[in-house]
């Protein structure tokens, strides 16, 4: 191993040497088309350099970290510009020392270093990405979330610190943000609510940065689905990091407690009076109250109220179809829930609307319209077990005649139940629920023998064919 490097030291001996010019005093930014002698000037300077990068790179080979610091460091001082390794190796060093590290002070040595790693980068990062390849660019907003992760993790003692260099570096990269990031901002933003728990500003930005999280993943894990079909490799990949941190994500918000519906109500009671002209903020609130589930209060009614007065959205329609069936004018109310459906561009939103005029219709007895809004929902969403399992309720409400005939009404509801199980099986429990209390209206295996029905007969029931079942 000695014997190599010093003849790769000899060799870095032999280079020209020209007159000196200091590694850094690069001024321009543009180093596109380059090559590693271009960007570490020339001289004895320059010797030096490659030598400690091929000493570095071949510790760094090793894991021999301790032995590669050094040799490391020389590069990184003196020629910023080498390479975009530099940063990414010298990052991957610090982060093995200090996790190995025992010695405090040495710790707190390793991690201003690794600080100073991420500062440099941020930089020299005009002029590292005009020579990186497309495969080593990087932008300013990653830089400072892996900082800000590595903030978090190695070292840093503020978690304040830790939050806005998060935030500022979420804020860039946005639908890009790594999984790791997300969870572990996740965490410094739950510290930072822990802390600061009567600070309803400090609340309602923790919120806000699970439902971004939140909304980060539902992107991806969707991006996945289309990947499935043409590079399953991908598709794994995305789901495999995003899935177990919104997991995460999720089970660390529940904990919290912080988004429980009298909390949200105090949080927004003063700021959507202050804000009633503030549509942005408006629909931020209605998002929020929808989300948790919290779209029964006076406070989302209100928001509602002002946000409609600014601008006919979906969210505004919906809580003012909410408010006028709170009071019982249910007609009033499917009209605006019926507009949230025009407004609505999502497909999936629209289908949500829809099934909720279902339900309504079916809570009145109005089992005709109800199916046609069950209907409506599976147009806009075909995978949505629950509107299959309500029209299996509409069908049993439908049922008439004898008792033979009644029991065809449930067969056919027992087909749609299975119906839901099979496209959706988030609702198999109840759809097994449903069968379960449908049996009793079947005919009595004893009755159908004596009649010479057999199990198994298709039968036509409202239009549709179904297949006898005895109880």
């Amino acid at each position: 191993m000695k014997k190599n490097m010093k003849c790769k030291f000899l060799v870095a001996l032999a280079l020209p040497l020209f007159c000196t010019a200091t590694v850094t005093a690069q001024t321009t930014t543009d180093y596109s088309g380059t090559q590693l002698y271009d960007r570490i000037g020339h001289g004895q300077d320059s010797v030096e350099v490659i030598n400690n990068l091929s000493l570095y790179q071949d510790y760094f080979k090793q894991k021999d970290y301790a032995s590669a610091l050094p040799h490391w460091k020389y590069v990184f001082e003196h020629a910023p510009l080498a390479q975009i390794r530099v940063y990414t190796d010298g990052a991957w060093i610090l982060e093995n020392l200090i996790y190995k590290e025992t010695d405090a002070a040495k710790k707190k040595e390793y991690f201003e270093l690794l600080m100073k790693v991420y500062d440099q980068r941020l930089e020299n990062l005009d002029a590292l990405n005009s020579f990186a390849t497309e495969k080593t660019k990087t932008t300013r907003g990653n830089i400072l979330c892996r900082k800000a992760y590595d903030y978090a993790s190695y070292g840093g003692t503020d978690n304040e610190v830790a939050y806005k260099m998060f935030r500022s570096g979420i804020n860039d990269m946005g639908p890009n943000t790594e999984a790791f990031v997300l969870y572990s901002f996740i965490q410094c933003s739950y510290r930072r609510y822990q802390a600061n728990k009567d600070n309803t500003t400090v609340r309602e930005e923790f919120i806000r940065d699970y439902m971004e999280c939140n909304d980060i993943c539902d992107r991806l894990l969707e991006t996945a689905k289309e990947y499935a079909e043409t590079d399953t490799v991908m598709a794994q990949k995305i789901v495999a990091n995003y899935q177990p941190t919104q997991d995460k994500c999720n089970e660390l918000f529940v904990t919290s407690g912080a988004a429980d519906c009298d909390a949200l109500e105090k949080i927004y009671t003063e700021k959507v009076e202050a804000n009633k002209t503030n549509l942005e903020y408006l629909n931020s609130v209605l998002g929020v109250l929808t989300f948790f589930e919290c779209d029964k209060s006076d406070i989302y009614y209100k928001a509602s109220d002002y946000a409609y007065e600014l601008n006919k959205t979906p969210n505004a329609a919906i809580g003012k179809a909410q408010k006028l069936f709170k009071d019982g004018k249910t007609d009033e109310a499917l009209k605006y829930f019926q507009e949230a459906i025009d407004l609505e561009t999502d497909n999936n939103k629209k289908a949500k609307i829809s099934y909720t005029i279902a339900a309504i219709l079916y809570r009145k007895g109005s089992i005709g319209q109800c199916r046609q809004y069950c209907n409506q929902t599976l147009r806009y969403e075909p995978s949505n077990g629950k509107a299959w399992l309500l029209i299996a309720n509409c069908i049993v409400r439908s049922a008439s005649g004898d008792a033979l005939e009644r029991s065809k009404y449930y067969c056919l509801a027992i087909d749609k139940c299975n119906k839901a199980k099979a496209i959706d099986p988030s609702c198999a429990s109840q759809a097994n629920r449903q069968i379960s209390s449908y049996r009793s209206g079947l005919y009595p295996k004893s009755e159908a023998f004596f009649q010479g029905i057999m199990e198994g007969t298709k039968v036509t029931v409202m239009g549709e064919t179904t297949t006898m079942r005895f109880r």
